[in-house]
């Protein structure tokens, strides 16, 4: 008898992971008070900013708690782009007053906040301890993340990213394990959100979707829902940045949200995002502004390495199935929203740019991205984006 054995590679096996809960639409804020209490919550840190406390957004949640009687206290010192010293402020609030779960209202900061106070919360050390891809040992404690912008998906991902002001470098944890117990997503939390703010957060949903589908990660379910992203984020931005009273464009921004924030969560992204780290921690470029002024760039740089997935992209966006009228429809759509087109023009110079392609190699996102990328071209797409 001749026995045959295969030399065939096995066969790939994909991952999905949703841990957080999710609920969709206008007025699920309101219900903020049924997932503490399914958890059986009795204290309560609401984590937020001054700014989403000052235009009302955070006084219905407070309301709920307090008909719900489940006590609480407010902690308003979330700063933008916080930083490990901000974290450990967070949680030592919520150990001094007992809190057993935390919400989170207000925008990627606020929510990254919440989800590494709460990861401390049942691990303890610091956020340097967990820095990397699954180093969370234990389940966060719960947060319920209300967020008040469509854009970073922080409610809903794996993935915080915390500033490290000393090394220029914005940290990432990824870990299910310290992820959003329910995110409450509800368009109307949106509506007040002013026009650069809905443009550049906006703007990093559309990079989550496209990086996704076009990625070496991705698979079939995940490029469904990024190219759900894209077709609905290329339609809504620029509605919802004209008009933020357009209730349909904020829908659909926020449901561009959550399908590009489980895609990219399963798959990575590439390198906008290993690119727009270092214009955080070097040159304090807002991470929407970053992603926003690299994305033509870098698409541009990996459309031949992937060029059927980007004339998908170009499809979705409405321009036809063509990856080059993609790039130029992107060119466009970020000076259209008020978006600067080039990082001169928020503060980048030429010294900077070798220091950050360094640390830019450093990201696991550079792996995955669909064209292989070496230093130079790091450097060089930076300097095209300049």
């Amino acid at each position: 008898m001749v026995v045959r054995v295969s030399t065939a590679a096995p066969p790939k096996i994909d991952l999905f992971r949703i841990p957080t809960r999710i609920m969709f639409g206008r007025g699920v804020a309101l219900k903020v008070a049924e997932p503490l209490q399914q958890l059986g919550a009795k204290r309560v840190l609401v984590v937020t900013d001054p700014g989403v406390i000052k235009v009302g957004l955070v006084e219905p949640t407070l309301e709920r708690l307090r008909d719900a009687k489940i006590a609480y206290e407010v902690y308003d010192g979330v700063v933008p782009d916080p930083t490990m010293d901000d974290v450990a402020r967070c949680y030592e609030r919520a150990k001094e007053m007992g809190a057993d779960a935390l919400v989170a209202v207000g925008g990627g900061s606020s929510i990254d906040t919440a989800k590494m106070a709460a990861t401390l919360m049942t691990n303890g050390g610091t956020v340097l301890d967990y820095v990397g891809i699954d180093k969370v040992p234990k389940p966060a404690a719960p947060v319920v993340a209300i967020p008040t912008t469509a854009g970073t998906g922080a409610e809903i991902t794996i993935n915080s990213v915390i500033a490290d002001p000393a090394q220029h470098k914005k940290l990432v944890i990824i870990s299910p394990n310290a992820t959003a117990f329910f995110a409450l997503e509800d368009p109307d939390m949106t509506k007040g959100l002013p026009p650069f703010l809905t443009a550049i957060t906006g703007m990093d949903t559309l990079v989550h979707a496209v990086e996704s589908f076009t990625n070496k990660s991705t698979y079939p379910m995940t490029m469904a829902l990024a190219y759900e992203a894209i077709r609905d984020a290329a339609w809504a931005l620029p509605r919802a940045v004209k008009d933020g009273s357009d209730m349909e464009a904020r829908e659909r921004m926020l449901r561009a949200v959550i399908s590009s924030s489980l895609a990219f969560s399963n798959t990575r992204l590439g390198n906008v995002h290993a690119m727009a780290l270092p214009l955080g921690g070097w040159c304090h470029v807002a991470h929407g502004t970053a992603v926003a002024i690299l994305l033509p760039h870098v698409m541009d740089f990996n459309q031949s390495a992937a060029a059927e997935r980007f004339d998908a992209v170009g499809e979705a966006m409405g321009v036809g199935k063509d990856g080059k009228r993609a790039v130029r429809r992107t060119f466009d759509l970020v000076g259209a929203i008020g978006i600067p087109k080039r990082l001169s023009e928020v503060g980048v110079t030429e010294d900077e740019i070798g220091p950050m392609a360094k640390d830019a190699m450093l990201s696991g996102n550079i792996l995955v991205n669909p064209r292989t990328t070496a230093l130079e071209d790091v450097e060089a797409l930076y300097r095209s984006a300049l």
